[in-house]
This record gives structure tokens, C-alpha cells and sequence, in this order.
């Protein structure tokens, strides 16, 4: 299965995350470990995106999201494609897809594939940072990436 960034619009109203990263590993590459045990690790993701897909992408209008980046998984035949979006929920990384499908066994298929792309090179990363907004709270997240290292700071929403 390949994945090919894109612009994509899912079907429905509702989407609930499925396939979170954390419960993709079975052993976390280094780079990793303190991401996921802290429960930021949409800062790893975002910053394997530029290295990976050769884009940067831009910051997420979903309140407490960094990403809300989309996808097309192509099947190998050529055949099918399905939209999915790489999102996050106060760090957490998840995929979400349309109502109308695909199963839940292609989109197993799909996750894999779109995990086990980034984990490729878990090392690879991009240097970025920028603060997210939580509304609603006194609180703004820098999510980022330096030196190969990514981070998550809480800043009070009276800080610069």
C-alpha cells in the first residue's frame, strides 16, 4: 500500500480517532520513548511528515490539534485509494476515516503502512515549533522539534 499526501474532504459528521500511534509499537525507537510516555508524540509525527512526504504541514484549525494533515492510501493494484487524516487530541496521535469505510481490516492495513512509513527512519526529523491554543483554557502548547529532539512546553495563555 503506498501513501500519497493530499487535500482530502471525508464523508459524515462525525469522526472518532482509531489507530493511535502509541498502540501501533511494540517497542518505541528511542526517539520516541519520552514522546509517548508524555503523550506528545503529534511532535515526532510532525516532524517525520517534512522528511518523509517532502511538505510541511500546516498547523491544524481543530482546537487542541496540532495536525489535521490528509492522506490517500493507494492500493498496490492501482485499484482502490482511500482518504484518511493523520490528526492528533492534546498530543495523542491517531487516524481518522470517512463514515462510509473502507472495513476496519483496510484500515488496519492502512495504519500499518502509514506507522510503519514514519518508523522507517524514526530519526529523520524536521526542526520546527509553534504554539497551539487550547480555547476554552489559560493554557497554549508549543509542540516542536530540535536538534532531533522533539518537545512539548505548557505555557500560560499570559506568556510569550
Amino acid at each position: 500500500m503506498r501513501i500519497v499526501p493530499a487535500e482530502v474532504e471525508l464523508n459524515g459528521v462525525m469522526f472518532s480517532s482509531e489507530f493511535p500511534l502509541a498502540a501501533h509499537l511494540q517497542t518505541s525507537p528511542p526517539v520516541l520513548r519520552t514522546p509517548i510516555s508524555r503523550g506528545f508524540e503529534a511532535a515526532w509525527v510532525r516532524a517525520r511528515i517534512p522528511c518523509l512526504f517532502g511538505f510541511t504541514p500546516a498547523l491544524s484549525e481543530v482546537d487542541k490539534s496540532l495536525m489535521f494533515v490528509g492522506f490517500i492510501a493507494v492500493t498496490s493494484n492501482l485499484e482502490d485509494a482511500y482518504p484518511f487524516r493523520c490528526t492528533d487530541h492534546y498530543g495523542k496521535t491517531s487516524l481518522l476515516f470517512s463514515q462510509e469505510g473502507p472495513d476496519s481490516k483496510i484500515k488496519a492495513k492502512i495504519a500499518a503502512a502509514f506507522w510503519n512509513a514514519l518508523l522507517a527512519e524514526p530519526d529523520e526529523l524536521a526542526d520546527f515549533s509553534t504554539r497551539v491554543r487550547h480555547l476554552g483554557t489559560p493554557v497554549i502548547l508549543e509542540f516542536g522539534c530540535d536538534a532531533g529532539e522533539p518537545y512539548c512546553i505548557e505555557h500560560d495563555d499570559n506568556s510569550t
